[in-house]
């Protein structure tokens, strides 16, 4: 299941410090989950943060 922008916005390290192109996290969260940018954009994400989101991102096994 795709996580939410909301959903990847609780991951994420809330610093607002605009690194990653945008100007808030919630707006990075937003274009992550939109497919408009990468996780790797955030220089402040979190190796757990990493890990479920790239987790989550993975397509499902059939």
């Amino acid at each position: 299941m795709a996580l939410t922008g909301l959903d990847i916005f609780k991951l994420l390290p809330k610093t607002n410090c605009g690194e990653c192109g945008v100007p808030t996290c919630l707006a990075f969260a937003m274009a992550l989950a939109a497919g408009k940018t990468s996780l790797e954009a955030c220089p402040h994400v979190s190796e757990e943060a990493k890990e479920t989101l790239g987790a989550a991102a993975a397509p499902p096994i059939r």
